[in-house]
């Protein structure tokens, strides 16, 4: 019988002030120099870099080019010690750390550091006062920032582009575009960058993105010129060569000839247009006898330079279909079995093959797109088209542009559902596809934080001709599925999987897309009106489906509670546990494929608890902010039943969900904790400890710590599950325990509020924190209600 979940609000949630536990770490021994030798060595590289960079700007002030007001050199040093920055925050001490060059196996990297010319004697008197002088314990002054240095030189274009390599496979000849990551600074004003890029002739094809710190600008250049940019042009990060957008699959249409029998069984119910779903898209061709009733005229639009919202790429109709319908071949099979659809659609056009855009901006398109699906109601949006590459999971001016609009200035009112990206038939292992899968990595802008990433698995594994044979198992990771794999521990990505189809393999064919292992959905030709369709796209209108029949059963929940429901519910297939490794396993299918069942409801077995609430993360403190509220939670616990059950085998599961604000730029990428506005986690009271212990463990303002977390209970454990903005993780234990198990703490963990004037920042987190009991003999749910009901006074309308 399905059951309604409880949904608490803001209730019962204590604010207390809040300090974390300081982990104790020991200390990287820095490198020991020989003081008066390294001083002099650090002093010579650095003048010599700084004259190079000097005589370079010469030669092309000659010329008539723009000079910027200040060199860049590369400082090469310990990894283990790089500064959060030289000196203060802004660069008014002389130096401002513009990029970070990992040297991959090595121990080094090359720090890019900006110097301003009326500043170039700031790192020298930093080396006067090493060689010279020492601080209270004794130790050389600025040791470390000037122990760690091993070389210095001056920089080049080669060093803020992608990497050396990519430089110079660049063509000599040919403007080819690019974009341009620039720090903000006084300086650096849009009229001298426009005037800069002009005096250059380099072309400004597109307004700038706008983000925290930075600002990402689309130029079109030659190889000549871009070497000139870092003369002429304070302040930049990085560049980048631009990737357009693709369409991630395309298919041979193979119409079913169901269409009639399937149209028969769909009723589009009055109430549809309390929850639409944005598809940004192709467009779609909305005259699809399945798709007219659901989708009118005045939900299509366009975010390229297009005129038609219709669909000419082949591509968003069966997105839209798919999150509209679902698998049309599960409806064909339920012969007369009649299906309510209770949601509609909107369009937005993002894309359309072959045409050109020279004036777009791939994340300006995004923002516009989801702006104006938002302004048609849309506050779940589906996107399947995704850039080349991820940069291995680093901001991308596309990703960032998708965190900056959902978390649209703080109102967190938006679900946007990502395509992970495709592994290609022709690029599939056939001796072993998962190696495959590993190979390639999750696609932009699926690594944005706030995205919910969606990866494919499948359940098709049976093809009606023996000439073929299927390469994943049931239940197994689909063949075409990207992974984050190669992102080296940055994120959790994808966090679910949802079915996207197997790849068949023929002895002569080799590796090739299927019928029989597809999805069917809408197509855009209408003479055929049904195809076959795969991969991640597939997977991602799916998933979209979900989230909105989510929303339509539990109206009052946010974005933020709809998208950890999805992560809340998700389990790992048997054949995907088989990948032993959690890493592994996590980096291919996130937390596994949503139970639709108990994502929408609660059962008698499986009781869910929702809170949505805001923190204050950070609180102004003597010198410096501080960290600010945590969130204590004394749960409405059916402690006396739980003791009852005694050894019964019970299971636990949490999952927080909040949103951040991007700041994309320099520390964004070196860090984690840079690149999010504030982050959160959430903690559970063990069975041994008292109340007043586990406030203690985790919070150095309720007194001393005398007990430890048990880090080894959890599932997916404490480091692994906090990489995202959605974090989800299970306890297995017995029934007693769980009894004394009925307290949960969420706090602030680093973010780049904490070093801003608190009165220019939200300085607000709202999040969804999701909590479930899972019995496997005894029921728990009326147990659950009446000690809710005793604690609080709420009562939950049931639904059968």
């Amino acid at each position: 019988m399905h059951k309604k979940h409880f949904y608490l609000g803001n209730k019962i949630a204590e604010a207390h002030d809040f300090s974390p536990r300081k982990h104790r770490i020991e200390g990287e021994q820095l490198p020991q120099r020989d003081r008066k030798a390294h001083a002099t060595a650090v002093r010579e590289y650095y003048r010599t870099a700084v004259a190079q960079a000097i005589a370079c700007q010469e030669r092309i002030d000659k010329q008539g080019l723009p000079i910027a007001n200040g060199v860049y050199v590369d400082i090469e040093m310990d990894k283990k010690f790089i500064p959060v920055s030289f000196g203060k925050q802004d660069g008014r001490d002389g130096a401002t750390i513009m990029k970070v060059t990992d040297k991959g196996k090595e121990s080094n990297v090359d720090v890019t550091v900006f110097v301003k010319k009326d500043k170039q004697n700031w790192l020298e008197k930093k080396v006067d006062t090493y060689e010279s002088k020492n601080t209270l314990k004794g130790n050389p002054c600025y040791e470390k920032i000037i122990a760690p240095i091993n070389s210095i030189v001056a920089t080049d274009i080669r060093t803020l582009y992608i990497s050396a390599a990519e430089f110079e496979a660049i063509p000599e000849e040919g403007s080819f575009r690019y974009e341009l990551w620039l720090s903000h600074s006084r300086e650096n004003t849009k009229e001298t960058i426009e005037t800069t890029l002009l005096q250059l002739g380099i072309e400004k094809v597109a307004e700038p993105l706008l983000f925290d710190g930075v600002d990402v600008w689309l130029i079109g250049a030659d190889k000549q010129q871009l070497s000139t940019l870092p003369l002429s042009l304070g302040y930049i990060e990085g560049i980048r060569p631009y990737k357009e957008p693709s369409v991630l699959i395309k298919t041979n249409t193979e119409n079913r000839e169901w269409s009639e029998l399937i149209k028969n069984q769909i009723t589009f119910c009055d109430d549809a247009e309390n929850v639409i779903v944005g598809i940004l898209d192709t467009g779609v061709n909305n005259a699809h006898e399945l798709l007219k009733d659901s989708l009118p005229n005045n939900r299509m639009d366009v975010a390229i330079g297009v005129q038609s919202a219709v669909d000419k790429t082949d591509h968003g109709t069966g997105m839209a279909g798919l999150a509209l319908l679902g698998d049309l071949t599960d409806i064909a099979y339920q012969r007369n079995v009649p299906i309510d659809v209770h949601h509609a659609l909107s369009s937005i056009k993002i894309y359309e093959d072959g045409y050109a855009t020279p004036k777009e901006f791939y994340g300006a398109v995004i923002e516009e797109a989801i702006d104006k699906a938002s302004n048609m109601k849309a506050s779940i949006q589906c996107m399947a088209i995704t850039d080349e590459s991820s940069y291995n999971g680093i901001a991308t001016s596309s990703s960032a542009a998708l965190d900056e609009s959902i978390y649209h200035q703080g109102l967190c009112d938006r679900l946007v559902l990502v395509s992970a990206g495709n592994v290609e038939t022709s690029d599939v292992y056939s001796n072993n596809y998962i190696e495959s899968c590993k190979a390639h990595t999750v696609k932009s802008p699926a690594q944005a934080w706030n995205a919910l990433t969606v990866g494919a698995y499948t359940k098709k594994a049976v093809i009606n001709d023996d000439a073929y044979k299927p390469l994943a198992a049931l239940g197994g990771v689909s063949p075409y599925s990207c992974s984050s794999f190669p992102w080296n521990e940055k994120r959790n990505k994808p966090e679910i999987v949802m079915e996207g189809g197997n790849v068949a393999y023929h002895n002569s064919l080799k590796e090739i897309s299927h019928s029989d292992l597809s999805l069917v959905t809408t197509s855009n030709n209408l003479q055929e009106p049904l195809e076959s369709f795969c991969a991640t796209s597939a997977a991602t209108g799916l998933a979209t489906r979900l989230a909105a029949r989510i929303k339509v059963e539990n109206p009052q929940l946010s974005m933020l509670s709809i998208r950890g429901l999805m992560i809340h519910s998700a389990r790992w297939t048997e054949e995907m546990k088989r990948i032993n490794k959690i890493e592994e396993r996590m980096s291919l299918c996130g937390y596994g494929v949503p139970d639709e069942d108990i994502a929408i409801y609660s059962n008698e077995k499986y009781a869910t608890y929702i809170f949505e609430n805001q923190l204050i993360p950070y609180i102004k403190g003597e010198t410096s902010n501080v960290y600010g509220q945590m969130h204590f939670y004394d749960l409405p616990w059916p402690k006396e039943l739980l003791e009852e059950m005694g050894s019964e085998e019970v299971r636990i599961r949490i999952t927080l969900s909040y949103y951040v604000k991007p700041s994309p730029g320099y520390a964004g990428r070196t860090s984690k904790y840079r690149y999010a506005s504030a982050t959160l986690q959430f903690d559970l009271k063990t069975a041994t400890e008292t109340q007043e212990e586990f406030l203690c463990r985790r919070n150095n303002n309720e007194g001393k710590k005398t007990t430890d977390n048990e880090n080894n209970r959890w599932t997916i454990k404490k480091q692994r599950r906090e990489r995202g903005t959605v974090q989800s993780d299970s306890i297995k234990c017995t029934a007693a325990d769980l009894a004394e198990m009925d307290k949960i703490v969420v706090f602030p963990g680093p973010g780049w509020w904490r070093d801003r004037k608190l009165a220019n920042v939200d300085n607000t987190v709202s999040y969804s924190l999701i909590v479930s009991i899972e019995t496997q003999e005894t029921d728990i749910y009326n147990a659950v209600e009446t000690a809710i009901v005793n604690s609080i006074g709420i009562q939950i309308a049931q639904e059968t």
